[in-house]
């Protein structure tokens, strides 16, 4: 009998990765908002996969059950503790795969279930939320699968045996690292939601892509001296590099590979952009919030994350967004500045 599979908070990736699942013949359930789970009952998920569409009809609801062999928990960082209470008022023992940015969701998750059902997944891969019924995939996959815990390591294969045939998927030793890696590319969000320019466009602007490599140094330095380490990666390898070098070269050599494969002419945001547009809290607390705090701890400043952080808190509240011009006079650049 296959695994029944549940995806909590079936937004744009647990959308996609749920039909994906449901695609390959696995025993999938969505769990989401009323208004996506009216629209995928009444006509299907509409699937934009890199220019391919389709239409997947699988089953969705509002409500957990307790019948799940694996949760897929989707919802974001902001939302863990909530999302683990209502896993718990169920009473089963289903694996509960972690997919969030940050570095939190782990320790969040496994205080209020326990470490031995939590896996961490590291998700590398663009999806939006266009409308109920309707998620676009915007790039290739990568899903990063370890246990963030000794004692869950026997509920890896499982997982990864799920996912492989759906995505690339590879097991990490270390999922701590493969988040901190993460992070580091998800410290920019905010960049875009103050703004409210796509990928493509702030990230080809002079002045925010300098204050992104600014951004992305400041959070790589404060955590090394925090004692949080990267991982191995290709992209990781990047980072360190950026942040080793003086940030004039930084700027020069990667501030013109930030935007990656997103076109000028895309409208992909990323998931704090899309968070904003629909009315959603924010998660930046879980990404710059961290290298603020952590600076907070070890007694480093750390101007350029806790600069956005303000500017991306004020622009949740009031949803206006600011200019790049308005945005850059708040920071300043050159080696006086911490993090430089």
């Amino acid at each position: 009998m296959p695994q029944k599979v549940v995806v909590l908070g079936a937004g744009a990736i647990g959308s996609l990765v749920g039909a994906r699942l449901h695609e390959a013949g696995a025993d999938v359930r969505l769990i989401g908002r009323q208004d996506h789970v009216d629209a995928i009952r009444a006509n299907g998920l509409l699937l934009k996969d890199q220019g391919k569409t389709r239409r997947v009809r699988l089953p969705a609801t509002t409500t957990l059950a307790d019948d799940a062999d694996i949760i897929l928990l989707t919802v974001k960082s902001q939302d863990v503790t909530r999302a683990c209470r209502e896993i718990a008022g169920v009473h089963s023992n289903a694996t509960v795969l972690t997919m969030q940015n940050g570095v939190r969701s782990d320790g969040e998750a496994a205080g209020i279930l326990g470490g031995d059902r939590i896996v961490g997944c590291v998700l590398n891969l663009s999806a939006t939320y266009l409308e109920p019924g309707v998620v676009e995939q915007n790039t290739g996959a990568l899903l990063q699968v370890g246990a963030p815990f000794p004692e869950s390591a026997d509920r890896v294969e499982a997982v990864l045996a799920l996912l492989s045939p759906i995505m690339k998927t590879e097991h990490v030793p270390d999922i701590a690292r493969a988040r901190w890696t993460k992070l580091m590319a998800n410290l920019n969000n905010a960049i875009m939601a103050i703004t409210g320019l796509p990928i493509g466009k702030a990230l080809r602007h002079r002045g925010l892509a300098r204050l992104a490599i600014a951004t992305i140094r400041e959070g790589v330095r404060t955590a090394q001296a925090g004692g949080y380490a990267l991982d191995q990666s290709r992209r990781a390898r990047t980072f360190r590099t950026m942040a080793l070098l003086p940030f004039a070269i930084s700027s020069r050599l990667f501030g013109p590979r930030l935007a990656g494969s997103f076109p000028p002419d895309s409208t992909y945001g990323p998931s704090t952009l899309q968070s904003l547009r629909r009315g959603s809290s924010s998660e930046l607390d879980y990404l710059n919030g961290e290298i603020v705090t952590l600076g907070e701890r070890i007694g480093r400043p750390t101007p350029y994350n806790a600069g956005l952080l303000e500017a991306g808190h004020a622009v949740f509240e009031t949803h206006r967004p600011l200019t790049p011009e308005d945005l850059l006079r708040s920071f300043r650049f050159g080696p006086a500045r911490q993090g430089q």
